[in-house]
């Protein structure tokens, strides 16, 4: 049984919310709430942070999708939308491309589909010399406050400060295995436009990490696409309310559990 960290709260049609890089369980804690009048929200830690145990060096994002789906499988959640930020949203992808536990609805939350491009590719490598050289305190320090838009770091402080507290309590192995593991993660775009059942893409105008022209490019094979303004990365602090809005109008969308 993988022994996956995790929260939950609400009951209702199940969502789970995977968190990003570097990100523990308790990014959702402010978040959740709010989607749990309709939903059995599910918050669990990556392989590798927060309380969950790290997979052996070397492993791939395919390998922590088969873990996710397991816990799925062993917690009997069927038909969950999987809703994931960033790294959260490749995971999600590889779980629809190459799991059992296909989901019944997917969306990507300042995520992408697209590989990394060459350039990304080698700050991907400079990040793990980084993370190497200096360990995970030192990195999620540096890391975490770009992530906002400018304009709402000052606002989003005590937020930025939480990350930053148990962000730096992650391992530099893992950090550096997701940095890799997200180097060498394949192009699921093809994914994205074969997946059946609803997509939903929220990005934000400003996110430094998944440029706005990107996020456009999926707006033609996903069912609801949202731009958030004056937002950089991290909308469930920058944008919560609006966010959360979206979130709640998705899953009403969905049919009643098959």
């Amino acid at each position: 049984m993988p022994d996956i960290a995790f929260w939950k709260t609400g009951k209702g049609k199940p969502l789970v919310l995977l968190p990003g890089f570097g990100e523990t369980k308790e990014v959702w804690q402010e978040f959740a709430p709010e989607l749990s009048h309709d939903c059995e929200i599910w918050c669990p830690d990556l392989p590798g942070f927060g309380e969950s145990p790290a997979l052996k060096q070397g492993f791939t994002l395919q390998d922590v999708a088969l873990v996710l789906a397991d816990w799925l499988r062993i917690h009997k959640i069927e038909n969950a939308c999987l809703i994931g930020h960033s790294l959260g949203g490749y995971i999600a992808l590889e779980m629809a491309a190459n799991t059992a536990a296909k989901p019944r609805a997917l969306g990507l939350f300042h995520s992408t589909a697209f590989a990394d491009s060459p350039e990304k590719r080698v700050n991907r490598d400079k990040t793990a010399e980084f993370i190497a050289k200096h360990g995970a305190p030192t990195f999620i320090q540096s890391f975490v406050a770009p992530l906002f838009a400018a304009k709402n770091r000052e606002s989003c402080q005590a937020e930025i400060n939480e990350l930053i507290r148990r962000g730096s309590q992650n391992s530099k192995e893992s950090l550096i295995g997701y940095t890799m593991a997200m180097k060498n993660r394949g192009d699921h775009m093809n994914t994205l436009k074969d997946f059946k059942e609803p997509k939903l893409m929220i990005c934000g105008e400003q996110d430094p990490a998944v440029p706005l022209e990107a996020s456009l490019k999926h707006q033609q094979v996903v069912t609801a696409f949202h731009q958030l303004p004056d937002c950089g990365h991290m909308g469930m602090f920058e944008k919560q309310a609006e966010s959360q809005s979206i979130i709640n109008k998705f899953m009403r969308s969905l049919a009643v559990n098959r």
